[in-house]
């Protein structure tokens, strides 16, 4: 179940995991609120009491292409691109869970926590290409990728408000394609469900200096297993990249907590993203990402959260087409989040997200694959609600 599909936010990432998280856009690695922080800073957990976070989201993405291109001599003056395609559109609903806890202990916080993080995938109804209709098929025109992360940390107070953190992530990724390879024939996976396998690990610090709090945390690249069926398909492993997340929150009244983050995504780092499309990778450049929130204790048993959330699309114009089934090119995301306190040890939490419209045309000025399909349009725009429920022993 927790390899349900998802589709991406920065890039192929969720921008936050959980209802409480996500309800900043993601920000506070400085200030943790629930057990998700595992994942987000694992040193933040020591802040946290004994207690258990499970919640399931309802990810509502809606993404269509329309593909355009050139007649090619190559193929008898045909189009590569299936302009008579026209624009196909998918919108198909996902459900993702989550369960996470924090420990604390005399001698520190030990963190669990099993998520789906990131993913991305199409199902529309024509073909990207005009090479199926040519051998009679029916295929390059679905996609699906998702990533489950179990993760395992423990954080530590150090002395003068410093406590550091570690986890081990041990992580599942699934892909099923039936695309187009770069030998103009469709892979051999034929949208079969591959599996393969990863680790990595993350190190995070958190600095306590009165009503102010600067937190950090650095992910390493998650090392994954190839997926063998798409072996012609993929430029060598779907690792997930490195990134660096760095934030400050400030207290500026009992009642309002202020939160500002930056992130870092290497995904060039990665050579089956960052790769140009005629490499076998994707092109994808890294990303920036800029998170600012807020927290507003309304009542003591009712607290109102928002937040935003940019990063530029790693896929740009010149590598559109090639990235037509893999849209992973929404920006500005805007959150609203409620919780209320059902007993002094319960809470239930409401999340809602917008990832607002995002199109983009492949401008014909990079490789061959741009060149092949200049003028295709792919756009996303994505609706979230999380629902979660909070336990505290």
């Amino acid at each position: 179940m927790l390899s349900a599909p998802l589709r991406g936010t920065n890039g192929h990432q969720l921008i936050g995991i959980g209802a409480v998280q996500k309800a900043t856009a993601g920000a506070g690695v400085a200030s943790a609120r629930d057990s998700t922080w595992v994942l987000l800073n694992p040193a933040a957990i020591d802040d946290l009491e004994l207690r258990l976070d499970v919640s399931v989201e309802m990810f509502a993405p809606e993404r269509s292409i329309e593909p355009e291109g050139p007649d090619l001599p190559a193929l008898g003056g045909q189009p590569l691109a299936n302009r008579d395609a026209g624009r196909s559109e998918d919108t198909s609903i996902f459900w993702i869970p989550s369960i996470g806890a924090a420990i604390p202990t005399a001698d520190g916080t030990f963190g669990v926590g099993w998520y789906g993080v990131c993913g991305m995938g199409v199902d529309y109804h024509y073909p990207r290409t005009t090479i199926p209709g040519f051998s009679g098929q029916y295929y390059d025109y679905r996609t699906e990728y998702a990533v489950s992360k179990l993760a395992l940390a423990y954080a530590r107070p150090v002395g003068g408000g410093l406590t550091l953190g570690i986890a081990l992530n041990l992580d599942m990724a699934q892909f099923r394609s039936d695309m187009l390879t770069s030998a103009f024939t469709q892979t051999k996976g034929d949208f079969e469900r591959d599996t393969a396998f990863g680790a990595g690990f993350q190190l995070g610090f958190v600095q306590h200096l009165g009503c102010v709090a600067v937190g950090g945390t650095y992910i390493s690249r998650q090392w994954f297993q190839e997926f063998d069926r798409y072996d012609d398909l993929l430029g060598g492993p779907l690792d997930l990249p490195q990134m660096v997340q760095l934030g400050v929150s400030w207290r500026v009244h009992p009642k309002l907590e202020l939160l500002t983050d930056y992130k870092y995504i290497n995904w060039s780092g990665v050579p089956a993203l960052g790769e140009e499309p005629h490499e076998g990778g994707f092109g994808w450049d890294d990303q920036h990402v800029i998170k600012v929130g807020a927290v507003w204790t309304v009542t003591p048993r009712c607290r109102l959260s928002t937040g935003y959330s940019y990063g530029r699309s790693p896929i740009d114009e010149q590598i559109v087409f090639a990235n037509a089934l893999f849209p992973a090119i929404v920006e500005h995301h805007a959150t609203l989040g409620v919780s209320f306190d059902l007993t002094e040890h319960s809470s239930v939490h409401f999340t809602y997200m917008h990832a607002f419209e995002n199109t983009l045309e492949d401008s014909g000025k990079g490789d061959m694959y741009s060149q092949a399909g200049a003028g295709t349009e792919i756009t996303l725009v994505e609706d979230t609600f999380t629902l979660q429920y909070s336990f505290r022993f």
